[in-house]
């Protein structure tokens, strides 16, 4: 019985030299909150209160260990403004696919976590605007990273955010921004069951981009965002997961707008595709990232 379990825990410490630990997670996505937070009519300084968001992914992600993963699903958002704040909640869902030589190790579906934001405009001139945020995530189901890719983070987060705008003449302007969220630890079970207290520890995220609108209806946007994940932690501590956690990564973007009015409804279609890839961890790390997106707003 005991060489059963010697053998079980080898060929689990085996496994994890090679698997993936970074979960994904479609509502801290820090494009999509930057993206559908702004108002569609903003323009033309029409009031809408509120806007629904539907939106479609595909994500692609080759592992520099020749994994393959692959997610599909959507997410749903509903913003609330009221100038000069707003409220917004996110949730999403996705199916997980993951490939191994050939072979398929993982399918399934989960959700993503439920993301509360709520923030402040601040008109700095007539060409300025900066936005300050407080973002409030839960976990909809639990740690599954120590077993298997998972979507959503399934910790709690606590973070703050600053949305920044620029015109630089009627058709184009600059955008940036920075964030940091912390995750609180949470008890995680490994591929035996054993319980440890893990977290990916934190994020902090750095946009800038360029729009250019030339005209009311057409617009496009295309930006570089830099993201760090560091401080993970896990007790007690098992093989070299915190190594395995953080990361640095470089995401290159261009997104499509397309604006109409139907029925006195403000409306707004985005086409999205990314590419981004891992620096660090160099073993472990992401060889490619490949999203595509389509999402449709509605202000009301």
């Amino acid at each position: 019985m005991k060489k059963k379990i010697v053998y079980a825990r080898l060929l689990f410490f085996i496994l994890l030299l090679h698997t993936n630990l970074y979960p994904i997670s479609m509502v801290y996505n820090f494009r999509i909150a930057q993206i559908t937070k702004q108002p569609i009519h903003e323009e033309d300084g029409t009031v809408k209160n509120h806007t629904l968001i539907a939106l479609a992914f595909e994500q692609a992600r080759e592992k520099r260990n020749h994994i393959f993963q692959n997610y599909a699903g959507g997410l749903g958002s509903y913003i609330y403004d009221f100038k000069p704040y707003y409220f917004r909640i996110d949730g999403a869902f996705s199916n997980i696919k993951e490939v191994k030589n050939g072979l398929t190790t993982l399918s399934g579906t989960e959700t993503d976590d439920v993301l509360f934001t709520a923030g402040r405009n601040f008109i700095i001139n007539k060409k300025t605007r900066w936005t300050f945020s407080g973002l409030f995530g839960i976990p909809t189901h639990r740690i599954y990273t120590l077993q298997h890719s998972d979507f959503g983070f399934s910790q709690i987060g606590l973070g703050i955010q600053f949305d920044g705008g620029t015109e630089l003449d009627r058709q184009a302007g600059l955008l940036y921004g920075a964030r940091y969220i912390h995750f609180v630890p949470r008890k995680a079970l490994d591929s035996l069951n054993v319980p440890h207290t893990f977290t990916i520890g934190n994020i902090a995220d750095l946009l800038i981009a360029y729009k250019n609108n030339w005209d009311k209806k057409h617009g496009i946007e295309s930006g570089y965002t830099l993201r760090f994940r560091f401080g993970a932690h896990i007790s007690p501590n098992l093989d070299d997961i915190v190594k395995k956690t953080n990361y640095i990564r470089s995401n290159f973007y261009i997104v499509y707008k397309y604006r109409f009015i139907w029925n006195d409804t403000y409306n707004r279609i985005l086409y999205y595709l990314s590419y981004g890839f891992d620096h660090k961890p160099r073993l472990y790390g992401n060889k490619y990232i490949v999203t595509l997106w389509v999402s449709w707003n509605i202000s009301f």
